[in-house]
């Protein structure tokens, strides 16, 4: 990563206070310096004033690495010699050497090893000459304000460190020679060029991350005065306090809040003192998941109570493990990806540890219990993940085009005026009242009933345990699959609403196809202008009778199944659709819910082994959190999607299975081709990322 210190402020060459130990103090720019070098960051352009420049220790040999130093005399200069200096593919810190940051400040913004770019922020009550005032949502910077124009709803200011990843380097070269064609001569010095650049930026509708550490001192300095009490604040602050502070979550769900987060900070501490690391952490919850599913294929009642407290402990070291990389600001991205995958590994494989003791044991219901309980909570997580997609898409357009409505922060008319609309408009915005309303009320019987009745992790992990220690497996996986049901359907109802209200067109982009996970055939065949849901639609639903039709012993099943996987594979013609509907964020988890349910229908019209097919289900799964992980935590180690054929591409080897005699076969190979294109992919990236140079694999944060 290259740096850029914008040095146009007399509080850059303000000098601080010397250090206890003895060493000569240093000025404000000097000491930004020492700590870039210390997180890696040795490749500096410093852009100042003349007048400026002489105070300013930029001699190479006082840090590591190599400086640049350039001069300009206004904004406008700036911005020319910013412009030489953002060439090439390196992503780039751009700060104002005005800046006296705390390590923790610094490091919120370099330990995020995923693709994002952000700005660093802090109170707007605290805000300091130069920090201009900014507008969040969702965690996202929406508007800026300047010396010309006030941001409305401005809630947060900006403290003079912006990141820009190598994906959106264009947009920031674009930003800059929009403000390089404006007229910005006569510019004085309450803008300078970064305001101007974050500023030009956010109107492009780059998605910039709002980072913060609330609790620790940091921000710009203007003068002498201000730059000796910001540090003598920096000084006595006990970082190390705030940051074992925010390390555990202030709102988490129901179950991890009163049985996890009371006691998992001596836990984080523990893991410190004995040098754990938070991705070590992740495989020991592994380790115990594979105990308790274990201990439940067993099945006697001492194992079910056994594996339930196994399931505790995983889970509880599942909560650990995040709070330990914030508390020591260890992220990569492989422990992101890892975080994620692992969490719902760990869970499917309970499942199939519920299911196959009960099955031994005489429960014929268990196995489809499971496989149930899987497809539906994949489907629903496919919902979740590009809900929020979509959630951005409002939140960002609403920015851009300044179309507000402030109650459920979705875009809607212009002026700020709501539209009358529909019934369903109506009841989506008053959804949304409501849900922000029940949200404010912290811990609230509303509060908890809201965070409850979407049956989060914590609260699955305590119904299969529970339902495993006193009952059985069978009866775990039923009381599982009713509340998911129920859950499913009351945050797809409301979110149907809600999406039909905002009506912004989530996956009318470039990568869509990403999103829908299309293969070969889909570039292969001609594209069609019909709309992708009704198709899925039709589809689910003939493959639902299909399931029913041969659950049954229907001599009807292999045919109708043949007839609802092709419907299936007609969606293959709308992959080039513009998906700009409002409700278009559903065609990814519809895709899922169309594959997976003709995995079961061929499975049982092919007389597959039920463990088979949950098998082959928990293969398409972990593919398909992959590919989540990619939009929720923007990292994913798997360099090429390829090998995995496709939705479509599957979807036509399942129906190749309803061949006779074939079908046992195809899904044992298929579930191996799918189990080794998800491991090897993520192995073939993981050692592709620890050797690229500056990988945040390799180079550790000075946090």
């Amino acid at each position: 990563m290259r740096a850029v210190l914008l040095a146009t402020s007399p509080g850059a060459e303000a000098h601080l206070p010397p250090p206890l130990h003895g060493r000569p103090g240093e000025t404000v720019t000097g000491r930004l310096r020492r700590q870039l070098a210390g997180f890696g960051v040795t490749d500096v352009t410093v852009i100042g004033r003349p007048e400026i420049m002489p105070g300013l220790p930029v001699d190479p040999e006082s840090t590591p690495g190599r400086v640049t130093v350039r001069t300009a005399t206004n904004p406008a200069g700036d911005l020319r010699l910013l412009a030489e200096a953002v060439t090439g593919d390196e992503p780039v810190l751009l700060l104002t050497a005005d800046a006296l940051l705390a390590d923790t400040a610094i490091s919120a913004v370099l330990s995020d090893p995923t693709e994002r770019s952000g700005v660093l922020v802090g109170p707007l009550e605290d805000a300091r000459p130069g920090e201009p005032p900014l507008r969040r949502d969702r965690g996202l910077v929406l508007s800026v304000g300047t010396g010309f124009h006030r941001a409305a709803g401005a809630d947060a200011a900006g403290c003079g460190v912006l990141k820009i990843t190598e994906p959106f380097l264009p947009e920031l070269r674009a930003a800059v020679a929009q403000l390089l064609a404006d007229d910005i001569t006569e510019l004085t010095g309450e803008t300078d060029a970064w305001t101007l650049v974050l500023l030009a930026v956010v109107r492009g509708g780059t998605k910039l991350t709002a980072y913060s550490v609330p609790g620790v001192p940091y921000g710009r300095v203007d003068s002498q005065s201000a730059a000796e009490s910001l540090h003598e604040d920096i000084t006595r602050c006990d970082e190390d306090a705030v940051r074992m502070r925010l390390c555990v979550k202030a709102d988490d769900d129901l179950f991890a809040t009163y049985s996890i987060s009371s006691y998992s900070r001596h836990l984080v501490r523990f893991f410190r003192r004995v040098r754990l690391t938070p991705v070590a952490v992740t495989w020991l919850s592994i380790f115990l998941a594979f105990g308790a599913a274990a201990l439940f294929v067993q099945a006697s009642r001492p194992a079910l109570i056994g594996g339930a407290l196994l399931m505790y402990v995983s889970f509880a070291l599942d909560c650990v493990d995040g709070q330990l990389a914030r508390y020591t600001h260890r992220f990569t991205a492989f422990g992101g990806w890892l975080d994620m995958i692992a969490d719902r590994a760990k869970e499917y494989l309970i499942y199939g540890g519920l299911a196959w003791g009960a099955a031994a044991s005489g429960h014929d219901w268990a196995w489809p219990l499971a496989i149930a309980a899987l497809s539906v909570q994949v489907v629903r997580h496919m919902t979740d993940t590009w809900y929020g997609t979509m959630q951005d898409a409002a939140t960002l357009r609403q920015a851009t085009r300044s179309l507000l409505y402030a109650e459920d922060g979705f875009a809607t008319t212009g002026g700020g005026e709501t539209a009358p609309g529909s019934a369903a408009v109506r009841l989506g915005r008053t959804l949304g009242r409501l849900s922000a309303r029940f949200t404010a009320q912290r811990r609230s019987p509303a509060y908890w009933f809201k965070r409850t009745i979407v049956f989060p992790v914590g609260e699955r992990w305590l119904v299969m345990g529970l339902g495993a220690a006193l009952f059985n497996g069978e009866v775990a996986l039923a009381a599982l699959l009713a509340w998911q049901l129920v859950a499913f359907a009351y945050t797809l109802a409301g979110r149907t609403l809600r999406a039909w209200s905002a009506k912004v067109a989530v996956l009318a982009r470039p990568d869509k196809a990403v999103h829908r996970d299309d293969g070969p055939l889909s570039r292969l065949l001609p594209a069609l202008t019909v709309p992708p849901l009704p198709v899925l639609a039709v589809a689910v639903a003939g493959i639902g009778v299909a399931i029913v039709l041969a659950a049954t012993g229907a001599g009807a099943a292999r045919w109708v199944t043949v007839v609802a996987g092709i419907v299936l594979l007609a969606a293959v013609t709308t992959a080039g659709n513009r998906h700009a509907g409002p409700l278009d964020w559903l065609v990814p988890a519809g895709l899922r819910a169309g594959e997976y349910g003709l995995a079961v229908a061929c499975g049982l019209v092919g007389g597959v082994p039920l463990p088979l097919v949950f098998g082959l289900l928990t293969a398409f799964a972990l593919y398909h959190y992959d590919l989540a992980a990619r939009v929720d935590k923007a990292a994913s180690p798997m360099g090429s999607r390829e090998f995995g054929l496709g939705w479509e591409g599957r979807a036509l080897l399942l129906l190749v299975a309803l061949i006779p005699g074939v079908a046992t076969w195809l899904f044992a190979l298929l579930t191996a081709h799918m189990v080794l294109v998800f491991l090897g992919g993520a192995l073939l990236g993981r050692r592709r990322a620890a050797r690229r140079p500056g990988s945040p694999e390799r180079v550790a944060t000075a946090a």
